[in-house]
């Protein structure tokens, strides 16, 4: 009873954030390839000597799930995508001898990417909303012919926003969710020192992921009164959008036989003495289903086993902050009468995952 009351006691007052979730993705550089181009009242500008360039850095993805489908509702809200390398430019002299009528120079440009709320089509992956970029940082550089150089703080400057259809969706293969957003973007650009005004247009595609997101053992487990060290594993990846094929399996092995247990999870991890051995997760918690371990008859020994499928139990929308996103810590309780109340229990060491939308 008294092991009972505490596990209830840790139960107490549960609760995770919204189901609305912010995902950081990634931006990989070497998929994410541009080219830029531009006029200005002096003429065309070109590359000095390319207007070749990629995207690194980070987008983030507000994300909301509708009933077994993790993409429900999305909106692109910021991030720091940033130019590498520095796009350099050069208005040609129409006397092709002659330097150029003036250099232009974007340095150290950090953009934040933003859309319009946009829904994702099961079918495909794919979606179309508009999308603005916005500087966080950067310098443009203007040096006209036989003058000096003039430069001008792009901070807050911002594209006119532009359609893009894009992909989103999720490989289980890497374990991870992608992000593909394709920039047609235009700058447009005054600069009173020089006079030269004009616009920039970048094109190419964002490309990105969040993850992979590999299950992850941690903390210690008790050693049980057979002097057996139990063990948690996985198979699969935790996914909200569950097809019926897919499996999240989270086991444990070598627990006492034909003992009640439970796998208990929270939002944060935790490493103290509970119980004669180690809690592995932040209080409060939630708690699964009791089960039997079966395993041999009797007397006890370490033939036991738990096993929970949990991407069933995500469908099961018995826990609405089981979302995309959510990053997981859980650990395995049963009872062990081996040993004097009230730490009459085992525990496994623990598993921290994240949910694939």
């Amino acid at each position: 009873m008294q092991t009972t009351c505490f596990i209830a006691a840790l139960v107490a007052s549960s609760s995770f954030a919204s189901a609305q979730q912010t995902l950081t993705y990634d931006v990989e550089p070497t998929q994410s390839n541009f080219t830029w181009s531009g006029t200005t009242s002096l003429g065309n500008i070109v590359g000095n000597p390319s207007n070749a360039f990629q995207v690194d850095g980070t987008m983030l993805a507000s994300i909301a799930p509708v009933a077994g489908f993790g993409y429900g509702a999305v909106q692109l809200v910021g991030g720091d995508a940033f130019v590498v390398p520095d796009i350099h430019g050069k208005i040609p002299n129409p006397i092709p001898f002659l330097p150029p009528l003036a250099t232009l120079d974007v340095l150290n440009l950090h953009l934040s990417p933003t859309s319009d709320p946009f829904a994702v089509n099961p079918i495909g992956n794919s979606f179309s909303t508009m999308v603005t970029l916005t500087a966080l940082s950067g310098t443009l550089v203007v040096t006209p012919l036989g003058g000096s150089a003039q430069t001008t703080d792009l901070t807050g400057s911002a594209s006119t926003p532009s359609a893009a259809s894009g992909a989103l969706g999720t490989s289980l293969s890497l374990q991870t969710s992608f992000l593909s957003v394709p920039v047609n973007s235009t700058f447009p650009f005054s600069d009173s020192g020089s006079g030269v005004s004009g616009t920039i247009t970048v094109v190419g595609t964002l490309t990105a992921g969040w993850g992979p997101q590999f299950p992850i053992p941690y903390c210690t487990a008790k050693q049980n009164s057979q002097g057996c060290t139990p063990g948690m594993g996985s198979f699969g990846v935790a996914l909200y959008s569950t097809p019926s094929a897919q499996l999240f399996l989270i086991s444990a092995a070598f627990v006492l036989n034909n003992k009640s247990g439970l796998l208990f999870y929270g939002s944060q991890p935790a490493n103290q003495p509970f119980q004669g051995g180690t809690l592995c997760v932040q209080p409060p918690i939630k708690r699964t289903p009791v089960q039997n371990s079966g395993g041999n008859p009797p007397p006890n020994d370490c033939s036991g086993g738990f096993s929970i499928e949990f991407n069933s139990y995500i469908a099961s929308g018995v826990d609405s902050a089981l979302v995309p996103g959510r990053v997981v810590y859980a650990q395995w309780w049963y009872r062990d009468p081996g040993f004097v109340a009230p730490n009459n229990t085992g525990l496994s060491n623990a598993l921290q995952f994240a949910i694939l939308p």
